[in-house]
């Protein structure tokens, strides 16, 4: 197996310099924040009833971090659509965000055209493409994503910049002064799991050796549930490998019944159970009894404790941890983790996320 603490094995296998991009996310925190704070909107200026956040990929996993926040705020409905066509109406009192970072995501230009067909309200989030020029032409706002890379790697500019929009509208309340201690706390999350920290340090790495030949099952409930999911999709893209990720409590009611049936010598699984802090007393017991459970049917887990102060920074920060550990499963099985040839090839024409 390669070792993590070669400084070889960066230079040989990601030599466009993922490890960079993923670094960038506490500026990315900050930078999309205030990005919101600061362009205009105009007639946008009102209150809405529902959210609705239009995308593909590492585009709509930032709605799915976004409706998790919500949740907890209870105070208005987020709907994250993954899909060609809006599968039910909207009206002026809706305010959609088509979210695309190359622009040319078929799937989101779709629905960003139903949208202002139905007279939504609509925001364009993306950094160039076929939707800022349809949005210029139709008048239609537009935050620009200033990320560079992979779209994946855009996440948590995409996800500030929605928090930041819903904030200024009265939507969502979150703080400046969390936003900038979300992004401190990032900075020493980034540092401690760096190349240059040694295995026996760093938990991405660990998580990493841990998992391989393991078939990653992510399991998590309430604010890391859009987290889960984008661990699942981070070990599909960047270290190539299947990945499932299940949410509590709805797994308790279906995918448990699995767990004794797993064929023996195939790829087994490692459970990573996501846990946000602050948790219900009805949550913790699920999270309990899929201990036991996993333990009794001889599964391996590991149990992953949220950290940090406020949601926000939670959930962010479990984010951070799921990118570096997706990062060196790639490296442990010699795979750039950078390109997705499968995921081009099937993109060719106006396609993208």
């Amino acid at each position: 197996m390669p070792d993590l603490d070669d400084p070889q094995i960066y230079r040989d296998l990601d030599p466009s310099g993922m490890v960079g991009r993923m670094s960038d996310v506490p500026r990315q925190c900050l930078q999309g924040w205030r990005q919101a704070s600061e362009t205009p909107f105009g007639g946008l200026e009102r209150s809405y009833n529902h959210v609705l956040i239009a995308g593909m990929g590492g585009s709509a996993i930032a709605g799915d971090l976004v409706a998790d926040l919500a949740s907890l705020q209870g105070r208005l409905p987020v709907t994250v659509v993954r899909e060609f066509g809006i599968p039910f109406t909207l009206d002026r009192r809706t305010l959609m965000f088509a979210c695309s970072y190359s622009g040319n995501t078929e799937e989101t230009l779709s629905m960003f055209r139903q949208g202002l067909d139905m007279g939504s309200a609509v925001i364009a989030v993306t950094s160039g493409g076929l939707l800022a020029k349809e949005a210029e032409e139709r008048g239609v706002p537009t935050l620009r994503v200033d990320a560079q890379g992979e779209p994946r790697s855009a996440a948590v500019y995409n996800f500030t910049l929605l928090l930041g929009v819903l904030t200024r509208l009265g939507s969502l309340n979150i703080e400046d002064s969390d936003v900038e201690a979300t992004s401190l706390g990032l900075s020493h999350r980034v540092q401690s799991l760096s190349p240059d920290i040694p295995a026996n340090d760093n938990l991405a790495k660990q998580l990493a050796g841990d998992l391989t030949g393991y078939l990653p099952l992510i399991c998590a409930g309430g604010l890391f549930r859009g987290v889960a999911r984008r661990w699942k999709s981070q070990f599909n893209e960047n270290s190539k490998t299947w990945a499932v990720s299940e949410a509590l409590p709805e797994l308790m009611h279906n995918a448990v019944e699995a767990f004794s049936a797993w064929p023996a010598g195939e790829y087994q699984p490692m459970a990573l159970l996501l846990q946000p802090g602050g948790l219900e007393a009805e949550m913790k017991q699920r999270y309990a009894a899929l201990e036991m459970l996993l333990n009794s049917k001889g599964i391996a887990y590991q149990a992953v404790p949220g950290r940090g102060g406020s949601p926000l920074a939670q959930l962010l920060d479990m984010l951070v941890l799921g990118d570096f550990t997706s990062y060196y499963l790639a490296m442990l099985r010699g795979i750039d983790p950078s390109p997705t040839p499968t995921l081009d090839s099937l993109k060719r024409g106006p396609t993208g996320d």
